[in-house]
């Protein structure tokens, strides 16, 4: 039975599917997950996100959407064992690959994923703080974990053995038994033999289980811990979609050989706030808000019909039946809601609600996100310039730069665009701000110690701007929950917050809907204090952003919509609720209202 595990003397053939808690409501863990199983599947893989659950040092977060273990015992009602992948570096496509960015605050030359001593300590911390959490949970503990991966693909970037045993060591210490050790690496044996790791088991991603990973494994089952079906999207990127054949094709295939499959994704869900992350292959691209990946269920949770072609196979072997066939659920088409312009960030009530202050520097080396310990959102940096007129440059922007002349927009530096000059009309005297978008920090390979801000000098007519002083503010946007009845001089211009009250349908329980952001140009959006995540529309493909119905308030009470656009409002101050996603408009790099 060496193609086999064995769970309590039994046989076990592992059916799983990955479904990541962070990015699906915790009121919608339940539903994902009996859909899960009602395809025949009888486990769920889930990466841990060291980030999202401490996302400031040693503030740690573990209720509400955060809560890993209701979702764990969650799991296991539905009869399903649970495979965890808790990193401490995941990858994911989520900001700096799930390692929390305070981390290149505190530690400005660390080495991650490495066996750097700092690292190395604030992993051992991390997960000693994680698994007091987890480890009632083991399988060997009467829980439903039963496999638990140590670091995520680190034959793609190296092949530290020390960094390697180390951190197996601090995870092995915990579990210690009570469940197996795996790793994951790419289906070519150079990557699986560099990220191998002894008494582990070691996991391909690929299509084909390659005769190779037995010289590497002479015993234990081949497991393909990341049978693809589908693709996550970047912004200004065409959407990826899949063909169902070469899905079932390949997993009938699997099923032939006896190789243990977990499909990634199962369910993709949404990149909700700031956590989507970014590639860097030479440029800089980052991930879109929606992660549905055209995923088996969609970022709704419906079933497409990849889940139903995985299904019949799953039928076919044995794992499914046809008891329970989930449906789509409705959706709400709520219509258009009016907005009006609320607040400017730049005006004197912008600066007093929503940012928070860093004061005054003289020096031509801007602080970063990260030294002033901010997370996500916007940074401003100020000074006064003393020319008239000029080229500004800047080399090295992290990511996209808003630049205004005594508040009037000139333009955009971006890092993406590759656009690092600019012409501006300035006089002597004039206030030139930099309004820095963290756009996501780069989730994988050598660019993944991405600091965010301004990270080179500011040459303004062929001159370092030398000392300034600098005024810095910065905006982190963790909640834009503020009470302000707005004086329309100070709306005029600069990034504007709008706002408009909405209320359902009389007796209608909240149904899930989309946002069509269609009009608008860039920015976020917030319902009810949640953080829906960015909008792009114009540059592309997804236009709408997904409305969970749980955050939504019945009537009579009213639903309170925020948008924080960076660019340009439309002429019709509106944005419409559909009933279905826009996640596939043709795509441009350089659209013309950004002024690129």
């Amino acid at each position: 039975m060496d193609e086999y595990f064995e769970l309590d003397g039994q046989p076990q053939f592992i059916i799983s599917g990955s479904l990541h808690y962070f990015r699906v409501p915790s009121a919608y863990w339940r539903d994902r997950l009996r859909k899960m199983k009602a395809a025949g599947l009888n486990s769920v893989s889930t990466f841990i996100e060291w980030s999202y659950h401490e996302p400031e040092e040693r503030q740690y977060i573990f209720n509400g959407d955060r809560n890993v273990v209701k979702f764990i015992k969650t799991a296991a009602q539905e009869d399903l064992y649970v495979l965890i992948r808790p990193g401490p570096y995941i990858g994911a496509e989520r900001d700096m690959g799930g390692l929390p960015y305070w981390l290149l605050g505190k530690y400005p030359d660390m080495m991650l994923r490495s066996s750097d001593k700092d690292f190395m300590e604030e992993t051992k911390i991390w997960m000693e703080i994680l698994f007091a959490r987890l480890s009632p949970l083991l399988f060997g503990n009467g829980g439903p974990i039963i496999l638990v991966q140590v670091e995520n693909k680190y034959g793609v970037i190296g092949s530290d053995v020390t960094y390697k045993t180390k951190l197996r060591d601090i995870i092995s210490k915990h579990v210690d038994r009570k469940a197996l050790l795996y790793t994951t690496d790419l289906g070519t044996y150079d990557s699986f033999v560099a990220g191998a790791i002894p008494s582990t088991i070691t996991t391909i991603v690929t299509h084909d289980p390659l005769e190779d990973l037995r010289k590497l494994m002479p015993l234990g089952p081949f497991i393909n811990s990341e049978l693809t079906t589908g693709w996550w999207t970047y912004w200004s990127v065409p959407k990826y979609w899949t063909y169902q054949d070469m899905i079932t094709d390949h997993l009938e295939y699997m099923l032939k050989k006896n190789v243990h499959v977990n499909f990634y994704m199962f369910a993709g869900g949404t990149n909700f706030g700031f956590t989507s992350g970014a590639t860097f292959n030479g440029s800089y691209i980052p991930v879109t808000t929606s992660f549905d990946s055209d995923a088996p269920l969609s970022e709704a949770g419906d079933p497409t019909p990849t889940y139903y072609a995985i299904k019949d196979v799953l039928k076919k072997y044995g794992f499914a039946t046809d008891l329970l066939r989930p449906t789509k659920s409705v959706k709400g088409a709520y219509g258009v809601v009016k907005v009006v312009g609320k607040i400017n960030l730049f005006s004197k009530k912008g600066r007093a609600l929503l940012s928070k202050r860093y004061g005054v520097i003289r020096d031509k080396v801007l602080p970063t996100f990260e030294q002033l310990r901010q997370r996500c959102g916007l940074m401003l940096y100020e000074t006064e310039l003393d020319s008239v007129n000029g080229s500004l440059f800047i080399r090295m922007p992290r990511d996209m730069v808003y630049v205004f002349v005594d508040g009037v927009p000139q333009g955009i530096i971006s890092r993406m665009h590759q656009k690092h000059t600019l012409q501006l009309v300035s006089r002597v005297g004039s206030t030139l701000s930099l309004l820095v978008e963290n756009q996501g920090r780069v989730d994988h390979g050598i660019g993944l110690r991405d600091h965010k801000g301004i990270l080179s000098h500011v040459i303004y007519s062929f001159n370092v701007i030398l000392d300034g002083p600098w005024k810095i503010t910065g905006y982190p946007l963790h909640s834009v929950n503020f009470n302000y009845t707005a004086n329309k001089k100070h709306i005029a211009r600069g990034p504007i917050i709008y706002e408009g009250l909405f209320t359902l349908p009389k007796g209608q329980k909240p149904l899930d809907t989309f946002l069509d952001t269609t009009g608008w140009v860039k920015g976020f959006v917030w319902i009810n204090d949640h953080n829906l995540g960015r909008y792009w529309p114009q540059i592309g493909p997804q236009v709408t952003l997904y409305v969970p119905g749980v955050w939504l308030r019945a009537a009579p009470a009213h639903n309170r919509l925020q948008i924080l656009e960076l660019i340009k409002a439309p002429l019709h101050l509106t944005i419409q609720f559909i009933d279905h996603p826009i996640l596939d408009v043709p795509t441009t790099l350089f659209p013309n209202d950004i002024k690129i």
